[in-house]
């Protein structure tokens, strides 16, 4: 790629981000009751997005039901939806190839891709221009599933009630119902926590409002867990 063509895309890369909102915000989801429940942004940040904000920094959104069923472009070019992925748990993970964090999970969507625990889907959303997407994705070896495209990405973002901060990942279960959003970097640990629940909700072990209640609290163990670390 020329120079020129290097810089359109970082310029892209820091329109969208300020078309967006302020860079580093972050967004979390655990609704636990049928209604929709508020996600919280947090405070602006350099760093990879946290996962909790002080209370001057709330704000109220809404997440819908279900995954909107925007048309994509996948990697060889045929038009999908979500719903081409029905009945299954679903891991959307919105991402984009400038991004440090989201590269930085790829190996940890992959391993969850092959081993499909619950029976997930893993489905990459690319949320850049085409020919970058695929560049990085051969680079990387992403074998998932990729809907690629800044418009639609853009549109599902706003869809989602979200913000173009990434990486996230919303989880889905075998109904096609949102469980909860996980904002940044995923990790093994929390991932392992969702999947599980999920695959409970899924077998009619528990419901819908206690699965998300059950998420955000085992998720905030582990963000507290990690923070005494880190300090220790």
């Amino acid at each position: 790629m020329s120079r020129g063509g290097t810089l359109a895309r970082g310029t892209l890369a820091a329109g969208l981000i300020l078309a967006a909102g302020v860079a580093g915000y972050a967004l979390r989801a655990a609704r636990t009751a049928p209604a929709a429940a508020p996600l919280v942004p947090t405070a602006p940040s350099r760093r990879a997005p946290a996962l909790s904000a002080p209370a001057a920094h709330r704000a109220r959104h809404t997440l819908p039901d279900a995954l909107p069923q925007i048309p994509f472009r996948d990697r060889h070019g045929r038009l999908r939806r979500f719903a081409d992925w029905g009945g299954r748990p679903l891991l959307v993970n919105f991402w984009a190839p400038w991004c440090s964090p989201c590269r930085a999970e790829v190996p940890l969507l992959e391993q969850l891709s092959r081993t499909r625990p619950q029976g997930l889907q893993v489905i990459g959303v690319a949320v850049d221009a085409r020919p970058a997407v695929l560049r990085y994705a051969q680079q990387a070896g992403i074998r998932y599933p990729l809907l690629i495209g800044l418009r639609p990405g853009m549109r599902a973002i706003r869809a989602l009630g979200m913000m173009a901060a990434f990486p996230f990942s919303v989880f889905v279960d075998a109904h096609g119902r949102i469980v909860t959003v996980e904002v940044g970097r995923l990790r093994a640990a929390e991932a392992n926590v969702i999947l599980e629940r999920i695959g409970a909700l899924d077998r009619g072990q528990v419901s819908l409002a206690a699965a998300r209640g059950e998420i955000a609290a085992e998720i905030a163990q582990l963000a507290a867990h990690r923070a005494a670390h880190a300090q220790s």
